[in-house]
């Protein structure tokens, strides 16, 4: 991830290539994994862009803190 905020939004490189494979494997008849994003605390914002078809995830873990909805 490239940026990310306290609500557990996420920036990426573009391409909406991890929202297609994070929505794949959200359909309903299958379980859903946790989504913990990976990132340091400057890379943190007070407020990612975020769309309809953006995955939200479900964590995010810094060297420092684990930030969870």
């Amino acid at each position: 991830l490239v940026a990310f905020d306290a609500n557990c939004n996420r920036l990426g490189m573009g391409g909406g290539f991890y929202d297609i494979t994070l929505a794949d494997i959200s359909q309903p008849h299958q379980h859903r994994p946790k989504l913990i994003g990976l990132g340091y605390e400057f890379q943190e914002v007070n407020e990612c862009p975020s769309e309809t078809h953006d995955q939200r995830l479900d964590a995010i873990a810094t060297p420092s803190e684990l930030i969870t909805l």
